[in-house]
């Protein structure tokens, strides 16, 4: 036996929710078609806990931005004076090569070890 859609819903907007319903819903087949989308998408707790990690995630991504770009300038103006002392004689030469660069390396490593398990974390936060 089918399920034949034989309830209706009545609902009262203002002009500026009107509008925004009927541009929201533009890309659907109907606004009917949007609204059983939406039911159907925000009612499932798994989508709205996917949605709050997405948002976490977000918050994260913002702050792991700013220090990474914290550090970052730190870093350069750390091998531009260690560059300014070895061209001065004040450093050893080897100093830069031995020490800073492998110290450089390993941290460039980590940080795209991190970016990696993030990318997982993302990717199993936004599967559908």
């Amino acid at each position: 036996m089918k399920n034949y859609r034989t309830k209706y819903f009545q609902l009262r907007l203002t002009p500026d929710e009107y509008a925004r319903l009927k541009e929201k819903s533009a890309s659907y087949t109907s606004v009917s078609h949007y609204i059983r989308s939406a039911l159907a998408e925000y009612s499932n707790t798994n989508a709205k806990q996917r949605l709050e990690l997405i948002n976490e995630l977000g918050s994260f991504y913002r702050k792991f931005q700013n220090e990474l770009s914290w550090a970052g300038g730190n870093l350069n103006q750390s091998v531009k004076r260690a560059n300014e002392l070895a061209v001065a004689g004040l450093l050893a030469p080897g100093y830069i090569q031995e020490v800073l660069l492998p110290t450089i390396r390993a941290t460039q490593e980590t940080l795209y070890e991190i970016k990696r398990e993030l990318d997982k974390v993302t990717k199993e936060a936004t599967k559908l």
